[in-house]
């Protein structure tokens, strides 16, 4: 069986249904209020404690479809064929990090949509306003249209969380408003794309709804937002990933201006081993294993093969490293490479870009 990664948005067709919440309980703390991180306890206080920082969210987005050959045959041939509008939904959840209103979720989770609604767990509800998004880390920052302080949920450290850690999931899956799952940290830095973005997997379990969602330890604290899973089918196998709470927090400001900006050279890199750096005469390097057909890093003549040994001068570096040098630069500057290239060094200047919108 062919596995894919999927981003778990759930699209509905068809028209505009009605959507239900379901009543939690709150905990002790104040409406409005700064939540506390909690101390390491069980899931079920950290479900009822976290459980109204999540959101359920449903998007609407118009679309158009031209009339069908039998539509076009029933329709009397004086009546002129006109293009149908449809109506097609999204669900999706967020989560809340600020008591005026700011809810964070994934950018695909809002795509194209020309309206948002959030419901709480307690059955709050209105509209929401994007405020910036990012497709690159797949983060969108949104306003709830409310008066009424929401209920934040603490940012943790996701550089202090350990593979076996215990985490627990809250979002909606399949339109089931905020269900809780858990498990453990699976792995952590998982690279999936060629974006230099590393993930937390766990396999707690996440499923088409739970986009957006939240992902915390057992102290209360929001570690990761719940991005994608990686399955057969689209359907939950316990490969879920999450963008980790200290990558949110490097984003986070410029999502709050509305606008961001990251470079990209088109590359996807992995560590060279420690025998295989050896066996190569060099200290440690990323071996690139695909190039982007036409990007930058493509049009500069870097080669799958070739071992990127640091930006902007040799080095050891780690592909964290060099994916945050390529990030943080300004599209359309000047950017050099050291390669290791025929058991020799070679320098290669790429021009840094933009990742090209995915239609």
């Amino acid at each position: 069986m062919t596995m894919r990664f999927t981003r778990v948005l759930l699209t509905l067709a068809g028209g505009v249904g009605i959507v239900v919440g379901v009543t939690a309980v709150f905990g002790a703390d104040q409406a409005g209020a700064p939540a506390p991180i909690l101390r390491t306890d069980t899931i079920a206080r950290v479900a009822r404690t976290r459980t109204p920082s999540v959101v359920f969210l449903h998007t609407m987005r118009e679309g158009s479809r031209e009339p069908t050959l039998l539509e076009g045959i029933l329709t009397p041939p004086q009546r002129t064929r006109r293009t149908t509008r449809t109506i097609q939904e999204g669900l999706g959840s967020g989560v809340i990090i600020d008591a005026s209103g700011l809810i964070l979720t994934n950018a695909h989770v809002i795509e194209g949509a020309d309206a948002i609604h959030y419901r709480t767990a307690d059955g709050d509800d209105g509209d929401v306003a994007v405020i910036g998004t990012d497709a690159d880390s797949d983060l969108a920052l949104l306003r709830a249209q409310t008066s009424i302080p929401l209920r934040p949920a603490p940012l943790g450290n996701s550089a202090r969380v350990s593979v076996g850690d215990w985490v627990v999931a809250i979002g909606s899956p399949l339109g089931l408003h905020h269900t809780v799952t858990a498990g453990i940290i699976s792995a952590k830095a998982r690279g999936i794309d060629d974006s230099g973005l590393e993930f937390l997997q766990t396999d707690a379990a996440i499923n088409p709804g739970n986009s957006g969602g939240a992902l915390f330890d057992l102290k209360g604290a929001l570690v990761g937002i719940t991005t994608a899973i990686v399955s057969g089918g689209g359907e939950n196998i316990g490969l879920n990933f999450a963008i980790p709470i200290n990558t949110v927090k490097e984003v986070l400001p410029q999502l709050r201006t509305g606008n961001v900006v990251h470079g990209w050279i088109g590359i996807r890199m992995v560590d060279v081993s420690r025998s295989g750096a050896r066996a190569m005469g060099i200290d440690s390097g990323l071996m690139v294993i695909s190039l982007a057909a036409g990007g930058p890093a493509a049009r500069a003549g870097i080669r799958v093969g070739d071992i990127v040994l640091g930006v902007a001068g040799p080095g050891p570096a780690t592909s964290q490293d060099v994916y945050r040098r390529i990030r943080d630069a300004v599209p359309g500057t000047p950017m050099t490479l050291a390669l290791w290239r025929d058991r020799q060094r070679v320098d290669v200047d790429v021009e840094v870009g933009t990742r090209p919108r995915q239609e």
